[in-house]
């Protein structure tokens, strides 16, 4: 048998698909649920209480944006289940 030919032969072909690595969001929506809702029950405390300046409302404002993104997003992630009617 010629070596090209022993070559090809001796290949192995991988024809499993590859799974795409899950995010950490995908993995635990329910942590981001809280997280979010953490953030947001943070930024409003922060708006309601105290003394207001510029800088406590920018973190206000960061921590409502990103609490809301993160349950938005945690919800969209959630597995949707069947309705056996």
């Amino acid at each position: 048998m010629s070596n090209k030919k022993h070559k090809r032969k001796s290949v192995t072909h991988n024809h499993q698909e590859k799974q795409q690595p899950r995010s950490l969001l995908s993995r635990h929506p329910k942590v981001f649920i809280a997280i979010g809702t953490l953030l947001v029950c943070v930024s409003i405390l922060l708006l309601t209480v105290g003394y207001m300046t510029d800088a406590k409302v920018g973190v206000s404002m960061i921590s409502l944006f990103f609490g809301v993104g993160f349950i938005l997003f945690a919800n969209a992630a959630l597995p949707k289940k069947l309705k056996h009617s």
